[in-house]
């Protein structure tokens, strides 16, 4: 009989164990939208976002896709597409993100994400680098607003190589560099594509 009683403990214990880990789970921070699946886009004026390296910024105007959130999640996939750039000096740019895109977490994490041997490439005049894959860096701001989730990322440590460095390049060199950053001096506004509402609950 006490064996019995002790098997029924140890069976309730699980119970509750498992009631607090669902309960928790549910009530942890993440990514939700009214309907699923839900896709998302923002958008960020010219000069708002700024990569800013050893030879001076990368100024563009940046849409941002957000991949479908289809349940609760802590990340999204941002994929930004950067237009009417200016870089090092040089009045016309261009990035291309070569499949790249970026991850955003709920708890501030921003990553650089891209296909094995693949990385962004800027260039401008006489200048180029790349911005290869990378761990989580520091960080992306995210709060609910109205029917969508403000951002803004001030990321730095962001590694990156000058591949050119020709007549007129500012850098110093070509070569593997770290320390530039990334900041978006406004918040950007993600909301959905079909009307649903997205935010962080």
């Amino acid at each position: 009989m006490i064996r019995k009683f002790k098997l029924l403990g140890l069976a309730t214990v699980a119970v509750l164990a498992m009631s607090a880990f669902v309960a928790s789970a549910a009530s942890a921070t993440n990514f939700t939208a009214s309907t699923y699946p839900t896709s998302g886009t923002a958008f960020s004026e010219k000069g708002n976002d700024d990569i800013k390296t050893e030879a001076g910024s990368i100024e563009c105007r940046v849409h941002f896709h957000i991949d479908p959130i289809s349940g609760w999640n802590p990340k999204i996939t941002v994929t930004p597409t950067f237009t009417e750039c200016r870089a090092f000096g040089f009045l016309n740019a261009t990035v291309n993100t070569n499949g790249c895109d970026f991850e955003w977490s709920v708890w501030g994490g921003f990553r650089i994400r891209c296909s094995f041997g693949k990385a962004m490439v800027v260039t401008a005049g006489t200048c180029e680098i790349t911005i290869g894959e990378q761990g989580e860096l520091n960080k992306v701001d995210l709060a609910n607003s109205g029917n969508g989730v403000s951002a803004q990322a001030t990321v730095t440590g962001i590694a990156y190589t000058v591949t050119k460095d020709g007549f007129g390049c500012p850098f110093g060199g070509t070569g593997a560099k770290t320390g530039a950053t990334y900041t978006q001096n406004s918040p950007v506004l993600i909301s959905s594509n079909n009307g649903a509402k997205i935010d962080i609950g």
